[in-house]
């Protein structure tokens, strides 16, 4: 199997998100009702994870999609340009305290995160009630050590991060930037559906339980967890 090259403009190596129209996002996409609502927050307090610049030269910070905020605070796990604090998102509440956010946002930061359930609680304990959450990252992507790549998502395994029991409301997840996978081991594999970006939109309604309530899909295990 051959690939032909193409020449894409430079704009397509940067952030997802830095260079799109909220309408023309491909797929069924969280961002455009996420960003419509977090606009209509009164002067917001936003944190977002994962900042720190990877490439020299190009910020991927998002301040600019939110003109309205009191406060904007970049972190990321090691110290460098674009970061305000340095935090480990297992440990988010510890250094922010809970209930500090009125909104926490993150693209292409979750395959880096080591426990992708204690990073989730964390951020809904450092969220207020009230508060709103968008999550980015992959479905299917290369392999990027900065400086750990540990995982990729589903809408579902999404989902399951943020669920109803630990007091979240999921307003919509989706997919976007389609994708075609080529194997020798999977001949067809580049007809079933594949995307590079996942994401999803989510509003902390209930205060968030102190432990992670896991909701089982087997009702058996459910009765006796």
């Amino acid at each position: 199997m051959f690939f032909r090259r193409r020449n894409f403009p430079a704009t397509v190596h940067t952030s997802a998100l830095q260079h799109v129209s909220t309408v023309q996002w491909p797929g069924e996409q969280a961002f455009p009702p996420f960003i419509e609502k977090a606009r209509q927050l009164s002067a917001p307090r936003i944190l977002e994870l994962g900042t720190r610049r990877a490439v020299p030269g190009l910020s991927t910070r998002k301040d600019a999609l939110f003109p309205n905020a009191r406060e904007y605070v970049g972190t990321d796990i090691e110290i460098g340009q674009d970061v305000d604090v340095v935090a480990d998102v297992h440990r988010l509440s510890k250094f922010f305290g809970e209930g500090s956010f009125d909104i926490i946002f993150t693209e292409a930061g979750f395959e880096h995160f080591k426990y992708p359930h204690l990073a989730a609680h964390e951020i809904m304990k450092t969220l207020r009630v009230g508060g709103l959450v968008f999550v980015q990252t992959h479905q299917t992507f290369p392999i990027h050590a900065v400086p750990f790549d540990y995982f990729r998502f589903s809408t579902d395994a999404l989902r399951s991060l943020f669920g109803t029991r630990m007091g979240m409301k999921i307003h919509a997840a989706g997919y976007g930037s389609p994708a075609a996978i080529y194997s020798r081991v999977t001949p067809a594999g580049h007809l079933a559906p594949a995307f590079l970006h996942v994401n999803l939109f989510a509003e902390k309604i209930h205060e968030t339980p102190q432990r992670f309530i896991y909701e089982y899909d087997c009702l058996l295990d459910a009765t006796q967890g």
